[in-house]
């Protein structure tokens, strides 16, 4: 009995082993079938396709810090628009979730017992890029509210003039700038009186394919302006007209094409002095309202305050400013660091301030080469590595929340709307986006199955693929990333 006993335990412990030794190999044999991150991203790095670019590429876990996989991600590369995600970063940090712009209107010399304003309006713009933006709707009631104010105190002429205080900082725009650029809308800069997001807007006829367009007319111009009109029709879907021409002139020249057959072709151009355009349009529903500008010269030192008007929290301008990639909001932020930090607004004041700042958070920033606050200027240099260290800085971050709700989610909104749509990414990866000629980029945060969350940079320069191939090539690492 005691031997048959000690057989069937024995037998019974040996099948267990077995049993339990077969589980383990399975589930070892299935892990290992799952590959590392870093085998993923070089795998990712080193096809063909990208023989001839350059790429960095950083993943860290986002609540660790924890470095997962990298290649060359200490190599400073042109970013394009994800240098906006260090843009505003650096304003939430620095100016604070809540902080407004303001733009601040007075009236001088006194009030006439037949409703005459024997002075001046004066309109002092501290750098809103808001004022009148069509993405803030509510922004647009500045002149309204003007008007009102007016009427309040019973004005019903002005007998001075609308003038506009620009002594908040000088406009300019970057030397490393290029010449297609400065003149379309996203090549919009910073005024301390940015009006109508500084755009103005041509409306084009065009015909059959080959013949020349027609300019039907000019919205929201500045009065000076002066357009020739090079641009063609064509068979191609798109909007392939360029507006040419600086700040230093008010002449503008439009070439190439747009779509054949099309009537109101919208093309947009950047305002050089978007104060005029404010003035003409408060003048005129001053006017239309019973409120006629004489344009007398009064030179009185006396000042009143009609309003204060405030732009919307700046929470909500870095949502937009990820989320649309707006350009002029990022620039313009900028500025403003550089009036917060160093007292003085300026595109080297802001970019001086930024780097300074993120120095003293222990993120070494020898790698940030920055020439504005957008990623337009094609001398821009970021390094993934100093990208994902910021991700990390901003999840612990008392702005954590504003920063991370405002990048856009793939599939869902913003600029990655059909990025990764009906795929694994839709809904875990939100990210900043860029890209320019030869230049694609991304940086955000990637959330697996499991909940672990991975801050992810990645910059392509100088490929030689289609963008299409490079967006499959990307989207298809992240989702090895997710599943893995």
């Amino acid at each position: 009995m005691t031997q048959k006993f000690t057989h069937i335990i024995m037998t019974r412990f040996i099948l267990k082993y077995f049993f339990f030794s077969y589980l383990l190999l399975a589930y070892v044999s299935v892990f290992a079938q799952k590959p590392s991150a870093q085998k993923i991203v070089d795998s990712f790095v080193g096809q063909e396709i990208f023989r001839s670019a350059s790429i960095g590429i950083e993943i860290r876990d986002l609540k660790t810090g924890e470095l997962l996989a990298a290649s060359d991600s200490e190599k400073s590369l042109t970013p394009a628009s994800t240098q906006k995600l260090i843009t505003t970063a650096t304003a939430l940090e620095i100016l604070g979730s809540d902080f407004q712009f303001k733009t601040d209107v007075y009236i001088t010399g006194r009030i006439d017992k037949y409703g005459n304003l024997m002075g001046n309006l004066i309109i002092r713009g501290f750098g809103d890029p808001t004022l009148g933006s069509k993405y803030f709707p509510k922004n647009n009631r500045f002149i309204s509210t003007v008007y009102a104010e007016l009427k309040k105190l019973g004005i019903r002429q002005i007998n001075g003039k609308l003038i506009v205080d620009r002594s908040y900082y000088q406009s300019t725009i970057p030397r490393t700038w290029i010449w297609e650029d400065i003149g379309n809308y996203y090549g919009a800069v910073p005024h301390p009186l940015s009006y109508r997001d500084n755009t103005y807007t041509l409306h084009f006829d065009s015909k059959g394919a080959g013949q020349l367009t027609q300019i039907r007319r000019i919205s929201s111009k500045q009065e000076d302006l002066k357009v020739s009109n090079k641009v063609m029709s064509s068979t191609i879907n798109k909007d392939q007209a360029y507006i040419f021409g600086g700040n230093t002139s008010t002449h503008r020249i439009v070439e190439g094409t747009i779509p054949q057959n099309r009537s109101d072709f919208k093309v947009k151009g950047a305002v050089s002095k978007p104060e005029m355009v404010l003035l003409s349009d408060l003048r005129k529903v001053l006017e239309a309202g019973g409120i006629p500008v004489k344009e007398h010269v009064f030179k009185t030192k006396t000042q009143k305050t009609l309003i204060q008007f405030n732009s919307p929290p700046l929470s909500d301008i870095v949502a937009l400013t990820n989320q649309k990639s707006i350009n002029l909001f990022a620039d313009h932020l900028l500025f403003q660091i550089g009036i917060k930090q160093k007292k003085e607004g300026s595109w080297q004041t802001g970019i001086d301030a930024i780097k300074e700042f993120w120095q003293s958070q222990g993120i070494d920033s020898k790698s940030l080469l920055l020439h504005d606050g957008s990623g337009l200027s094609h001398f821009n240099a970021i390094s993934a590595h100093t990208l994902n260290q910021i991700l990390v800085h901003m999840n612990k971050s008392v702005n954590s929340v504003a920063f991370l709700n405002s990048l856009p989610i793939a599939g869902k909104n913003g600029t990655l709307k059909n990025f990764g749509k009906n795929s694994l990414l839709a809904g875990t990866f939100k990210a900043k986006s860029g890209s320019m000629t030869a230049v694609r980029s991304y940086s955000g945060v990637l959330t697996k199955p499991n909940g672990q969350q991975l801050a992810i940079s990645l910059i392509v320069n100088n490929y030689t693929c289609t963008s299409i191939q490079l967006y499959h090539k990307v989207k298809a690492m992240l989702v090895e990333l997710v599943k893995n």
